[in-house]
């Protein structure tokens, strides 16, 4: 049920968005939905949907009209009315199609949008956690979406920490930086993007299967850091990035600090991140970690 309520809430959001209902069902993510149509007919059947509209197809039209309808239907219009069902679908379809026009909100979807904004967070920042145990959480907070959500990360931080769960607290980490970029405060999108990255480099802990896939440097995070650094002049990045080494208590130095900021500098400056990777492995890694 949460999951179909997750797809429900997308759909709705985008079209509340200005998005075409054709254009999001075509990305063919439906959740518990077989298709597009189902999902359509969830949405109109449930009252979140009025209007007549979306794709029309030959096999929606003729699980909708019987052959006398059909036959009605092109009477209406001028056209052939002999022939079986499947040649009367296929002359209908398009004067249906081209006859159609769009879904509306009803006030019941907005409603809807409205208790349960927290899912538009929730996709943007902390799409990493299970989406049952985020909506179980919010019901139990009494804080606003924002603050809900750096609790939450903060959470789950400290439990990955006292667990030894390398990759779940730097999951946290990223997603705690990005409910930062979803209420705009980007300086401090910044700084936990930084420490992402610093102890990306120098891990708390590290067993082999996880050193097996593991990227020390992150892409996604140095796209996120090449980002907002373009956009906003925050200063000094040296300076920034030796607040943040601080405020990250790096005992356990894997790459030291020096060189951490220099790597982080190619990186942003477009290095291959793969031949980044490899040599950090050959130098540090490896025989810190066994492999």
């Amino acid at each position: 049920m949460s999951e179909q309520k997750l797809e429900v809430f997308n759909v709705l959001n985008f079209l509340n968005s200005g998005y075409e209902l054709d254009d999001i069902l075509k990305q063919g993510n439906f959740g518990t939905f077989p298709s597009a149509e189902d999902c359509i007919n969830y949405l109109v059947e449930n009252g979140y949907l009025a209007g007549e509209g979306g794709s029309v197809t030959a096999e929606s039209i003729s699980k909708k009209y019987t052959v006398a309808q059909l036959k009605e239907l092109l009477k209406e219009n001028g056209l052939k009315v002999s022939g079986k069902k499947q040649e009367l679908v296929e002359r209908l379809l398009p004067v249906l199609s081209e006859n159609s026009g769009d879904y509306e909100l009803t006030d019941k979807a907005k409603e809807f949008l409205e208790e349960n904004s927290w899912i538009d967070l929730y996709m943007f920042a902390l799409v990493a956690f299970r989406f049952d145990d985020y909506e179980t959480y919010v019901k139990t907070s009494a804080e606003d979406d924002i603050k809900t959500a750096l609790n939450f990360c903060d959470e789950i931080i400290s439990r990955a920490l006292m667990a030894n769960q390398f990759l779940v607290f730097i999951d946290a980490l990223s997603a705690k930086a990005h409910v930062y970029a979803y209420d705009r405060d980007y300086e401090s999108f910044l700084d936990y993007d930084l420490q992402r990255y610093i102890l990306g480099l120098n891990p708390i802990v590290m067993d082999s299967q996880t050193y097996a896939t593991y990227d020390i440097i992150n892409e996604a995070n140095i796209i996120n850091l090449r980002n907002v650094l373009a956009k906003f002049d925050f200063g000094s990045l040296k300076k920034r990035f030796d607040k943040i080494w601080a405020k990250s208590h790096v005992t356990n130095i894997t790459v030291p600090k020096k060189t951490s900021y220099k790597i982080l500098q190619k990186a942003i400056s477009g290095a291959d991140l793969d031949e980044l990777n490899f040599d950090l492995k050959e130098k540090y890694f490896n025989k810190k970690f066994g492999i």
